[in-house]
């Protein structure tokens, strides 16, 4: 996909650095086969993104569940589903 303001249109979201959204939809297999492509490919941005719905999360669950001491938080997160 070389133009993305479809993409943009899509999400809604009008991107000041357009690299950042082709580098969000680059995987690393695709850089085997296109080494030429100017981009690094998407993990350094996932792992942001991971950090940030972490963050989400906790602050939602110590919002939402007030009473609940810290210990029970991180047995809460290894059984998803459990609240």
């Amino acid at each position: 996909m070389k133009n993305f303001s479809s993409l943009e249109e899509l999400i809604g979201i009008k991107f000041k650095n357009t690299d950042l959204l082709k580098q969000a939809v680059v995987h690393r297999s695709y850089l085997n086969e296109h080494p030429d492509f100017e981009l690094k490919h998407n993990e350094r941005l996932e792992f942001l993104g991971d950090a940030v719905l972490e963050i989400i999360v906790t602050e939602t669950l110590f919002q939402e569940y007030m009473d609940t001491p810290e210990g029970d938080f991180n047995q809460l997160a290894r059984q998803p589903g459990k609240l």
